[in-house]
């Protein structure tokens, strides 16, 4: 013990100046420390980034409803579909449609249609068209071909849909009505007369067929203003693809049947109806 305590007495002053410079050095790092933590650039709160969630994703969370379209449904039949669907009030949809004067009549076509709710009656009307636009882009080239316009070629459409039960006469009752179109001749289809009265008949009256309509193809020249329906894609291929015949005229083959007989004089016409009328109860 004598020995250490004579050797640190000797170097008593080194050991003190080894400590000092140790404390030094500790203490300049910790002052360098406190520096960075000082001078740290922390954003604010405005500079802080959040998370925002895409529109897309909430809609996600919406409830999706599935509506379905059928061939032959009206405007006023989807509207009452949507409404008993909860997607929206039929009321509320045409009063859209009529401040925005949109006519909708044949342009949904028919297909499941997957509707979230709530949505605007905006939305509503970008997802029950989206397939219409789509048809336009892809069939262009048919429209030029046959000089028509969409809505003219999904009126004619309609007006088969209502006329023609099997897919084999859609195509020549097509070009019945191309051809009467062609010759100026009136259309004088029931099925628009039908839709200008508002309501279903079985048969058509004399009065019924002088009702005052921009539908009444028996008294109004060329096409009716738009479509009466929704038509299939069966009378949507038959309006792009008619039959080329020298056929104007066609009836009912008897009462109850889907099948009509075809004609290419009036005369010939009036002989099918009398034929047709044999079969009356």
């Amino acid at each position: 013990m004598e020995i250490i305590k004579k050797w640190v007495i000797k170097h008593y002053l080194w050991l003190m100046l080894g400590c000092s410079i140790l404390a030094i050095g500790f203490a300049g790092v910790t002052i360098y420390q406190v520096y960075q933590l000082m001078t740290l650039n922390v954003p604010t709160i405005s500079q802080k980034s959040f998370k925002i969630i895409p529109k897309h994703q909430e809609e996600d969370i919406r409830n999706v409803i599935t509506l379905n379209v059928c061939a032959g449904d009206t405007v006023e039949k989807i509207s009452q579909k949507l409404e008993k669907a909860g997607i929206i009030s039929r009321n509320d949809f045409f009063t859209y449609l009529k401040q925005g004067q949109i006519n909708l009549e044949g342009i949904v076509f028919e297909g499941e249609y997957s509707i979230p709710v709530p949505s605007t009656p905006e939305e509503i009307h970008s997802i029950l068209t989206e397939p219409y636009a789509q048809w336009i882009k892809n069939e262009s080239k048919k429209f030029i071909s046959l000089g028509r316009t969409p809505v003219e070629i999904i009126t004619i459409a309609s007006m088969i849909e209502k006329e023609a039960a099997e897919d084999s006469e859609r195509p020549i009752i097509a070009g019945v009505i191309y051809n009467r179109l062609k010759n100026n001749m009136k259309l004088q289809i029931d099925a628009t007369v039908i839709y200008a009265l508002g309501e279903h008949k079985s048969r058509l009256t004399y009065e019924d067929l002088k009702v005052n309509s921009p539908y009444n193809t028996y008294i109004i020249e060329g096409l009716p203003p738009g479509p009466i329906c929704t038509p299939r894609k069966a009378s949507i291929e038959a309006a792009l693809n008619p039959d080329m015949h020298s056929y104007f005229y066609y009836v009912l083959s008897s009462y109850g049947s889907q099948k009509h007989l075809f004609a290419e004089t009036y005369e010939e016409h009036l002989s099918n109806v009398e034929k047709y009328k044999t079969t009356v109860k």
